[in-house]
């Protein structure tokens, strides 16, 4: 789907003690302050949240973040689930390797870049603490037009005083793999490692990015697409004629059960659009999930998103 409204959280107060750093074209914030001030926004007023209630216990500092192209990236650290998070606050002590993930014995460090649209990903990192989510480090991208650089081709707008998608999908993956990977791997210290497991994912127009990235690029081995916009116009047919890009591990899609009830006539074949594309991905031999979530569109975004990547990063490596 295309832009519209929903409860966000608005971006993160980075810490008044971060520090920049020279990286190439863009300038990178590395925080050394503990947390980070989170402002609840609902329905376009914003709050502070009751720092007893309602402020989350675990609240996470970025790594970095830097600007390219129009494009504001945050990357997160790998964080524990909230069950690790319990247990050292019990006492315990937290996996020396909660960074990795054991993989056939072997250790992989999954990197997952998710496309947001308003937000900095700090929504759907707690959300994947919370349901137990194995460690990963999360890059949010931002990019400088939603609507014009997760689409594929031209398309006329939802409705009739809408702009038209532009289709620079092309650029935004050019971006991706040229400079913002490069970027975010050399900064935390695994510059071209074979051990780095990278997962692309988004949520409605990011959602059909990441699935048209996997027939278009090397550079990931898998996908979450969460009530991903698999309604623009054929993009089902392009995803069953069309090649991977590369073997990739399992693809994951999810879609609200009521998504098709809308009054655009482009939106309603979503349910159609999707079922073509997870019986595309399960023809070329791809592991493949689909998940129904109850509501529409605008329900529980973070979590229908968390629910993809924790299913994503949790299947074990198959073309490795």
């Amino acid at each position: 789907m295309g832009r519209g409204r929903h409860d966000s959280l608005a971006p993160v107060d980075y810490p008044a003690g971060a520090r920049e750093l020279a990286g190439g074209s863009s300038v990178s914030l590395v925080a050394n302050a503990p947390s980070a001030k989170v402002v609840a926004v609902k329905d376009g007023e914003a709050s502070t949240p009751n720092e007893e209630t309602a402020r989350p216990e675990h609240t996470p500092t970025p790594l970095f973040a830097f600007d390219v192209q129009g494009a504001r990236v945050t990357v997160w650290p790998a964080q524990p689930s909230s069950n690790a998070r319990n247990r050292a606050g019990e006492g315990g002590e937290e996996d020396d390797n909660d960074n990795r993930i054991s993989d056939n014995g072997n250790c992989l460090h999954h990197i997952v870049y998710l496309h947001v649209y308003d937000r900095d990903g700090l929504d759907v990192l707690n959300e994947c603490g919370n349901i137990g989510c194995p460690p990963f480090t999360l890059v949010a991208i931002k990019p400088a037009c939603w609507n014009d650089n997760l689409t594929p081709w031209k398309c006329p707008g939802l409705f009739a005083d809408d702009a038209p998608f532009a289709g620079h999908a092309q650029d935004q993956l050019r971006l991706l793999e040229e400079e913002i990977i490069p970027q975010v791997e050399r900064e935390c210290g695994k510059p071209n490692s074979p051990r780095i497991c990278r997962t692309v994912a988004g949520y409605s127009l990011a959602g059909l990015f990441a699935t048209w990235t996997a027939l278009n690029s090397s550079a990931f081995s898998r996908i979450a697409s969460a009530s991903g916009s698999l309604w623009y116009p054929d993009f089902a047919h392009f995803a069953t004629e069309t090649p991977l890009a590369c073997p990739i591990d399992c693809a994951y899609f999810s879609l609200g059960s009521k998504e098709a009830k809308t009054p655009s006539r482009l939106l309603r074949n979503v349910a159609t659009g999707t079922d073509e594309v997870v019986a595309a991905f399960r023809n070329k031999g791809v592991p493949t999930q689909f998940e129904s979530n109850p509501g529409n569109h605008f329900k529980e975004p973070a979590l229908r998103m968390a629910r993809g990547i924790t299913w994503a990063i949790s299947q074990q490596a198959t073309n490795r």
